[in-house]
C-alpha cells in the first residue's frame, strides 16, 4: 500500500489501488463463496444441531404436509433424514390447546423451494448465497461512507474470516438473512438519493424481518420509521412506495398470529416459551454477550474489538450523523437482547444473538485502521481475524463441540482443544463465564476495563493522525432537517458552482456516484495579461474644396 506526504508531512492514506471496485468486489465475492462452500459441505455430512433441525421441520411441514401445524412432523419422525434420532418438539401450547411453534415461518417460506428441490443441501447453498451478499454489502457500505478501496477491502477480507458472518454462512440459522436485510436497509437510508427500486427492496425486507424472528421487529421500527421519514418530504408517491411494503407485510404477520395462534405478539413462539424483553438487568446479558468464555462475540471474535476505538474517533462533526444512524440501529437491539432471560440463545453458537448486527461494525473497524493508517495496527486486525477463523473452522470439523452447550456449564469444548494443541491450556480460563460457580461480577468488570484502555490508547493514537483521512461524504436529505445550521450569505456565482460544500468543508461535485472516488485536480496559476500599449496614429485632416454655386434664373 503507497502513501504520500500531505502538506504536514504526514503520510497520506491512499485512497484508490489500481484494481476498479467492481474487480475487487468480484475477488471478495470468489473468496467468500469458494470458503463459505467449503464450510457448509463438511457441515452436510453431520446432522444438524439446536435449532437447525426444527427450522427444517417446518420446511417439511409446509412441503410434504401444506400445514403450519408441525406436530404431524414429529409424529411422524419425518426428520430421520437429517437427524435419525428423537427430537424434542419445539412447539407449546397456547391460548385455547392450539401448539404455537416457537419459531417464526420466515425463513422455511424462503427457503421452501430450495428444499423441495435439494433437501438440506439446498438450503445450505441459499445460505451461502446470502453470506456472500452480506459481504458485498459490507464493501458497498465502506466505500459510500468514505472508507478508500485499500481499507475496504482489507476489512471486508477480514470480516469474511474473522466475523460472524463465516461461522454462520454454513448452517441453518436466520441471522444471516436478518444481517443481509438491516445491512441493506442502512445503506439505503444513508443513500443521498435512492431510487424507487431500492426503497422498495429496503422496505420489503424491513417488513419481513418480523417474520424471520420476532426480535428484529426492533430494526423494522427504526429504520422504517427513518426510510418512512425521508419520504414524507417528497410527496405521496415516495411515501407510498416507502412505507407501503414495510405496512402490508407487518400487518400480514399480525393477522397471521391472531387468527391462527390467537397472539398479536411479533414472537408469538418466544412470548409462549417465556422468553422476552426486560426479564433480566441489561449489564447482566450485556456482559455474558460480549466476553462469556462459552457465548461471548469478543471472546470468539476478537477482530470486533477495534471497533470500539472506531467509534470513538467517529465522534466528530463530518461522520457524526452517520455513526449516530448506525448507533441508533445497533444500540436498541444491544440493550433489548441483552435483558432476554435466554440471552445465550439455548443451545447455539458463539455470538449468536449478535451476528445480525456484526456486519455494520465493519465501518468502525475501518475508521480505525484507516484513521491511524498503521501497518501495526492493520497487522493486529489481521491476527485477531485469523484467531477468530480457526476457532470457527474448529467447529466446521467438529460440528457438535461449535454448541458450546455440550461442553458442559464453563467450558468451551473447542476453545479447551485449541488451547491444549497449543499448550496453552490455561488460556480459555481467563475468560469469565456466566455458568462457572464462583465467577463473580468483578471478573466481566476486568475485561470491561481492559477494553476501555485498549480503545482509550487506540484512541489517543488516531488523534494524532489527520481528521480528513476520514472524510465524510454527503447524506441523505433527512439528516439536514435534524441537524440545522445557520444558512451562510450566499456567494457569488463562480466556475465551479455546481460543486457543494460538505460537512469538513470540501468541495465535492453533486453529480458524483456512490463508490467513485474524485480526483483533485491540480492548481494551474494563470499568467497575468500584459496590456500592451495602443499607438495613436495622428488624423489627418484632407481640406475641403468649396463648389461656387450658381443661381438658377
Amino acid at each position: 500500500m503507497r502513501a504520500g506526504p500531505d502538506p504536514a508531512g504526514e503520510p497520506v492514506p491512499v485512497q484508490s489501488f489500481a484494481i476498479s471496485d467492481r474487480r475487487i468486489l468480484a475477488l471478495l465475492a470468489t473468496l467468500a463463496t469458494a470458503l463459505f462452500a467449503f464450510a457448509a459441505r463438511l457441515r452436510l455430512d453431520a446432522q444438524p444441531w439446536g435449532d437447525e433441525p426444527h427450522y427444517l421441520i417446518m420446511s417439511i411441514a409446509l412441503g410434504k404436509y401444506h400445514t403450519f401445524d408441525l406436530t404431524r412432523v414429529y409424529a411422524g419422525n419425518d426428520y430421520f433424514a437429517f437427524y435419525p434420532q428423537q427430537i424434542d418438539p419445539h412447539v407449546y401450547a397456547g391460548p385455547g390447546g392450539v401448539m404455537v411453534p416457537l419459531h417464526n415461518f420466515g425463513a422455511p417460506l424462503l427457503w421452501a423451494l430450495p428444499y423441495a428441490l435439494w433437501g438440506r443441501a439446498g438450503v445450505a447453498a441459499l445460505m451461502v448465497a446470502v453470506s456472500v451478499l452480506i459481504v458485498v454489502n459490507v464493501y458497498r457500505l465502506l466505500r459510500e461512507l468514505g472508507i478508500g478501496r485499500p481499507y475496504a477491502a482489507i476489512v471486508t477480507t477480514l470480516f469474511v474470516i474473522g466475523s460472524p458472518i463465516y461461522m454462520y454462512a454454513s448452517m441453518q440459522f436466520v441471522e444471516p438473512l436478518g444481517a443481509l436485510l438491516v445491512i441493506y436497509a442502512v445503506r439505503v437510508v444513508l443513500r443521498p438519493s435512492p431510487g424507487p427500486v431500492r426503497v422498495v427492496l429496503a422496505s420489503a425486507g424491513l417488513g419481513y424481518l418480523p417474520w424471520v424472528h420476532g426480535r428484529f421487529v426492533v430494526f423494522t421500527v427504526i429504520l422504517g420509521g427513518l426510510l418512512v421519514a425521508r419520504a414524507y418530504r417528497r410527496g405521496w408517491v415516495a411515501l407510498a412506495v416507502a412505507a407501503g411494503p414495510v405496512a402490508a407485510l407487518v400487518l400480514a404477520l399480525e393477522l397471521f398470529n391472531a387468527i391462527r395462534y390467537g397472539s398479536w405478539s411479533p414472537a408469538p413462539g418466544n412470548a409462549n416459551y417465556g422468553d422476552g424483553l426486560f426479564q433480566i438487568a441489561p449489564q447482566t446479558g450485556l456482559s455474558g454477550l460480549l466476553f462469556d468464555r462459552q457465548y461471548g462475540l469478543l471472546s470468539h471474535f476478537p477482530l470486533l474489538v477495534l471497533a470500539v476505538p472506531g467509534l470513538l474517533l467517529a465522534l466528530r462533526r463530518g461522520p457524526l450523523r452517520r455513526h449516530v444512524l448506525l448507533i441508533a440501529v445497533i444500540l436498541p437491539y444491544l440493550v433489548a437482547v441483552s435483558t432476554f432471560r435466554y440471552w445465550w440463545a439455548g443451545w447455539s453458537p458463539p455470538g449468536r444473538l449478535l451476528a445480525v448486527v456484526a456486519p455494520l461494525l465493519a465501518y468502525y473497524v475501518a475508521v480505525a485502521l484507516q484513521r491511524l493508517h498503521s501497518w501495526t495496527l492493520t497487522a493486529f486486525a489481521t491476527f485477531t481475524a485469523l484467531v477468530g477463523f480457526m476457532i470457527a473452522v474448529a467447529g466446521d470439523f467438529d460440528t457438535f463441540a461449535r454448541f458450546t452447550t455440550s461442553g458442559g456449564a464453563g467450558v468451551d469444548p473447542i476453545l479447551a482443544g485449541l488451547a491444549e494443541r497449543l499448550h496453552m491450556t490455561a488460556l480459555p480460563n481467563l475468560l469469565p463465564s456466566a455458568f462457572q460457580p464462583g465467577t463473580s461480577k468483578i471478573d466481566f468488570g476486568a475485561w470491561f476495563l481492559l477494553l476501555a484502555m485498549f480503545s482509550i490508547a487506540v484512541w489517543m493514537l488516531g488523534q494524532a493522525r489527520p481528521v480528513e483521512w476520514i472524510p465524510a461524504e454527503p447524506l441523505g436529505d433527512l439528516f439536514p432537517a435534524l441537524w440545522r445550521r445557520p444558512a451562510p450569505d450566499p456567494l457569488p456565482p463562480t466556475d465551479h458552482a455546481d460543486a457543494d460544500v460538505d460537512a469538513d468543508g470540501r468541495r465535492t461535485p453533486t453529480t458524483q456516484l456512490a463508490g467513485v472516488e474524485q480526483v483533485e485536480a491540480e492548481q494551474v496559476e494563470a499568467e497575468p495579461l500584459r496590456a500592451e500599449p495602443l499607438k495613436a496614429e495622428p488624423l489627418k485632416a484632407e481640406p475641403l474644396k468649396a463648389e461656387p454655386l450658381k443661381a438658377e434664373p
